[in-house]
């Protein structure tokens, strides 16, 4: 091939890169990758259409990533490039208990920006979801296994603190839940996990 028909990347590039590795954040107002991503939109956008996905983008929040679009009745299909990660009944219980702490959060006068919990805080809210101790008990066992979990997707980011208290950990709870956690999936998980404590099989059963 000669060096007449490459083209160079464009500007923009660098952006669908991190897209397609993960969910990417405005870390502050001179976030270069965030900055691309405003100025470019419509590029961006134009480019993953053609190879069948949407760019969710939250300019208010901050956070961006990919979904996998609706194809057109005449459009031929296309494989899946989203890979879905099923999440035990922990993660999303916990997924749960974020969204809903993210909606009390944002009708409160706190005057932070970011809403951030401990693990203590965490299972305190767990207590709200089990009657039987026993239940409580399992999700807390793994509950340090759910949270890495959920930090691995980006949901949550751990905060290191001061104290270095290894037991209590510290954590952002990320606004990308409000866009993956809506209504319907709430009503849903709540009826599923009434099913499960019911069966009894909450340590193996998986959304």
């Amino acid at each position: 091939m000669s060096e007449q028909t490459i083209s160079k990347s464009p500007v923009w590039a660098p952006v669908c890169i991190k897209l397609l590795q993960n969910p990417i954040y405005r870390t502050n107002n001179n976030d270069a990758t965030w900055s691309l991503l405003q100025s470019w939109q419509s590029d961006i956008d134009r480019y993953f259409f053609t190879i069948g996905l949407h760019v969710f983008v939250d300019f208010a929040d901050g956070y961006a990533f990919l979904e996998q679009r609706e194809m057109g009745e005449e459009e031929e299909p296309l494989p899946k490039l989203i890979i879905e990660r099923p999440l035990t009944i922990q993660d999303s219980l916990l997924c749960v208990l974020f969204r809903e702490a993210l909606d009390q959060f944002d009708t409160s006068q706190n005057q932070s920006a970011n809403l951030v919990m401990t693990t203590s805080e965490i299972k305190d809210r767990l207590d709200t979801f089990f009657a039987e101790k026993k239940d409580q008990t399992k999700v807390f066992k793994r509950l340090d296994e759910s949270l890495n979990r959920l930090k691995d997707l980006t949901f949550i980011k751990e905060i290191e603190t001061s104290s270095q208290n290894q037991i209590d950990r510290t954590f952002e709870i990320r606004r990308i839940l409000k866009a993956k956690v809506n209504a319907e999936f709430i009503s849903e998980f709540r009826d599923k996990l009434k099913s499960v404590l019911d069966e009894g099989e909450i340590e193996n059963y998986d959304l």
